[in-house]
């Protein structure tokens, strides 16, 4: 089958994955989309139809959108393609500009509950919902985007297919490695991944300030919206460079022993994300902390592998960190039991996505 991806970030790694999953079980794949990030690297076989920054207004990319898909649609005349939106921005003007086009929709996050007017997010909203309709198959990467628009699952149309973030098999090339027994007088809590928000940054200023004793490590890039004053510094504070995923898992998760994904609880795309940090935590065994009143929350305690913390909040990560003091092995023990197969990307997913 041929199909033409079309992605609102070039530079996107999620993106660029799926594609290649599709490229994997044999598919004829053409990779367009718009570039935000001018030094970030992108698959070469890509085309750029617009560019933009993150930190321009999104009335001021509506003419960038419309002229690079007007365009892209003029060459592409195969009424035999089926096209693969990713993400609301391009779905919205491709769905109109391309009307009988046959399309998947991939919807990775609630990208219009960014938008400040209530009214228009209503509205997107709505749009959101016909595209959904519309589509052929709409992906989703987390089970709270269901619960967000339908409230249960027995209300989600047919075409929706859940694809979670899971993990590539790219890292059952790399052993697992084994870390020394949890001292719990001296826990050394981590981030793993791009540092944008504050939320973590509170968190990890807390429990190094209040619990000297314990570690906390930040591994990865730090975002530019992030100063250098914002980043707290202290003897058990250790920021590590940039990673390579997923060949350096391995080693880090080898010195964490409780991984942080403490996102900022008051944006409703973050109460219904579920991170593929989730997945780390399953397949590398290491209990994860999460911020109260989120899907991942509920999820987290479901499997009994974490826990929940408002990270803004010193009595609750007082709390916190006599939980973990309590029933830490009891964390390990559930994890212990998973099956790490369940935290990596079955790629017949392909397939179904592609039975309409």
């Amino acid at each position: 089958m041929k199909i033409i991806f079309v992605m609102n970030s070039i530079n996107d790694a999620h993106a660029n994955k799926r594609a290649s999953d599709f490229k994997k079980q044999g598919h004829e794949v053409k990779l367009y989309g718009f570039l935000r990030h001018e030094n970030m690297k992108y698959d070469n076989s890509a085309e750029v139809i617009g560019r933009f920054t993150n930190d321009m207004s999104y009335t001021n990319r509506f003419s960038i959108y419309v002229n690079g898909l007007r365009k892209l649609f003029s060459r592409e005349k195969d009424d035999n393609v089926v096209w693969y939106y990713q993400g609301i921005d391009v779905a919205l003007f491709a769905t109109i500009l391309n009307r009988k086009g046959k399309y998947i929709y991939e919807e990775c996050d609630l990208a219009h509950t960014y938008i400040h007017s209530k009214w228009i997010q209503i509205v997107l909203e709505c749009i959101d919902k016909r595209i959904i309709r519309k589509s052929k198959k709409t992906v989703v990467t987390s089970e709270g985007f269901i619960q967000y628009h339908y409230g249960t699952t027995d209300k989600c149309p047919s075409n929706v297919v859940l694809v979670p973030n899971k993990l590539s098999h790219e890292i059952c090339d790399f052993k697992i490695q084994e870390k020394k027994a949890v001292d719990l007088s001296r826990i050394r809590f981590a981030f793993v991944g791009g540092l944008r928000y504050p939320a973590l940054l509170s968190i990890a200023d807390i429990i190094t300030k209040d619990f000297p004793h314990h570690e906390f490590h930040f591994y990865g890039f730090v975002s530019p919206t992030i100063t250098k004053d914002q980043l707290p510094q202290r003897n058990n504070i250790f920021y590590h460079k940039a990673y390579k995923s997923p060949e350096d898992l391995p080693d880090i998760y080898s010195n964490v022993d409780i991984l942080v994904s403490t996102y900022d609880a008051s944006k409703v795309n973050v109460r219904f994300a579920e991170p593929n940090k989730l997945y780390e935590s399953i397949y590398f065994g290491c209990p994860i902390i999460v911020s109260s009143g989120t899907f991942l929350a509920e999820k987290v305690h479901r499997l009994g592998i974490g826990y929940d913390v408002n990270p803004y909040s010193k009595e609750s990560i007082r709390q916190l960190i006599s939980q973990i003091s309590s029933d830490y092995s009891t964390k390990q023990s559930a994890l212990s039991n998973m099956d790490k197969k369940d935290a990596i990307d079955n790629q017949n997913y392909v397939n179904e996505i592609l039975q309409f």
